[in-house]
């Protein structure tokens, strides 16, 4: 990467102004997409089915290969599919009342007086996954018992002496690693880092992940979907 695309790599992912192949839409959106549907008191199976619902709809309809920066923002444009998902998916006789843990009524109407208004509740998922992106461009440039260390002691928050021992590390270098990680984060997420606001951020960020076994499910059926199209 150059120095330009350091500066302005939180604009071009905001404004979608780079082409992604599939693979890579996948992987930057769909924890997105989960999230919000969480948020909109979506239970686990409905959120996994309204990611699925979205995929295949971008899937099919090659938008996002082809984003026109002239219609208005990538994230906006996302967004209004994201949310109409949702609420066609609520709108289903079947989504009303699921198996116990699922969707209700009630559930659904607590979520919305309780959290922001859709499209607040939105920019803010969006940011998150724009921070988790960032998080995946320090994770690949960095040796992964580096980046291991800078996981365990700024998001884990571990002791230095439990994460030396888990990485084979030295303290020094453990926590020269995650000093590495931060200058890097500062630099690709210079707008949250002048406003003192990187680190809660990204802690915010990382609590909003999903499980990793609704990564490993959601991950199989959609590869599995889009090899059968």
């Amino acid at each position: 990467m150059s120095s330009q695309t350091h500066a302005t790599l939180l604009d071009r992912l905001r404004d979608g102004a780079d082409p992604l192949a599939w693979d890579e839409f996948f992987h930057r959106y769909w924890r997105l997409i989960y999230a919000f549907a969480r948020h909109r008191g979506c239970s686990d199976p409905t959120a996994e089915e309204i990611v699925q619902d979205v995929m295949l709809r971008v899937f099919e309809q090659k938008d996002v290969f082809h984003y026109d920066s002239q219609r208005g923002r990538f994230r906006d444009w996302l967004g209004t599919l994201v949310r109409n998902k949702v609420a066609e998916r609520r709108r289903r006789p079947s989504e009303r009342v699921r198996a116990q843990g699922g969707d209700s009524e009630p559930r659904l109407a607590q979520a919305e007086a309780d959290g922001p208004p859709p499209d607040a509740a939105w920019e803010t998922a969006f940011e998150q996954a724009l921070l988790l992106t960032l998080l995946d461009v320090v994770r690949r440039e960095m040796n992964p018992r580096d980046y291991l260390a800078f996981e365990l002691l700024a998001i884990q928050e571990l002791p230095g002496a439990a994460v030396a021992k888990i990485t084979g590390l030295s303290r020094n270098a453990a926590y020269k690693a995650r000093r590495r990680a931060l200058q890097r984060l500062g630099e690709l997420g210079q707008p949250y880092r002048d406003r003192g606001q990187l680190g809660d951020r990204i802690e915010q960020a990382v609590g909003s992940l999903p499980s990793p076994a609704v990564e490993r499910m959601l991950t199989t059926h959609i590869e599995k979907t889009m090899r059968s199209r």
